[in-house]
């Protein structure tokens, strides 16, 4: 079943519009260049192969930064209503320790998100909106934030395990505490090839990603991203 087509077309000039957005403003400032290293390990499925069905979700990162390393471990529960549409509810944690202090910040968040997904051969095109209310141990507040993000794989033949995977993802502060960036605050955007194995199993991406935080003084963080999908599909209804 395909997603509705007004929907894709709004998804695709949101995504342009959001790097109008990040292009004007890192026209304005000044901007650092960092390097990092990211690694994430994503672990999706459905109870059933057919929809509506119970869906659940794992993804875990680790980012090592110039003088710090952050980790993420964020679990969720959903439901998938069709097979192009799915909601979920779930909780991130997320430590970074610094290097220089040699000290620990713990944030944790709330999280709740819709996913629409687009799938025809050769083409795989998802959008998910995503909703934070997010806690830092040690200060007051709630800080609310709002993630979209886009992701485009082309894949030109079954026969073929290689393809490529391309997605943005802009980030904006709603609301809520001091603590927090409000208004816009990073943009990431990733290139690089995906490889398909044990029959859409498992699959791989490894390439580039650019991050553009907005700061005191803007940041732009060129990642080397290693990024590994586990994706399980549960028996049929009645079996």
């Amino acid at each position: 079943m395909r997603a509705p087509s007004g929907l894709r077309a709004s998804v695709v000039g949101f995504a342009l519009v959001a790097t109008l957005l990040g292009s004007a403003e890192r026209a304005e400032a000044q901007v650092e260049d960092d390097f990092a290293l990211w690694a994430a390990l994503f672990f999706t499925g459905q109870v059933h192969t057919d929809t509506p069905s119970p869906t659940f979700w794992l993804d875990a990162h680790v980012r090592r930064f110039e003088s710090s390393v952050l980790s993420i471990l964020r679990p969720a529960v959903g439901y998938a209503l069709a097979p192009w549409f799915s909601l979920w509810l779930g909780y991130a944690w997320v430590p970074d320790w610094n290097d220089d202090t040699g000290q620990r910040s713990d944030e944790h968040r709330l999280w709740e998100q819709f996913i629409f997904t687009y799938r025809s051969t050769p083409v795989l095109f998802q959008s998910r909106t995503r909703f934070e209310q997010r806690y830092l141990r040690g200060a007051s507040g709630t800080a609310h934030r709002f993630r979209q993000f886009v992701r485009f794989n082309y894949k030109p033949k079954e026969s073929i395990p290689v393809g490529i995977a391309l997605w943005d993802e802009l980030f904006v502060g709603i609301q809520g505490a001091t603590w927090a960036k409000q208004g816009f605050d990073q943009n990431r955007v990733f290139l690089g090839p995906a490889i398909y194995t044990l029959d859409g199993f498992f699959r791989i991406e490894v390439g580039y990603m650019n991050v553009y935080l907005a700061r005191e003084t803007n940041q732009l963080v060129h990642v080397a991203s290693f990024n590994f999908f586990v994706n399980f599909r549960g028996k049929q209804k009645g079996k």
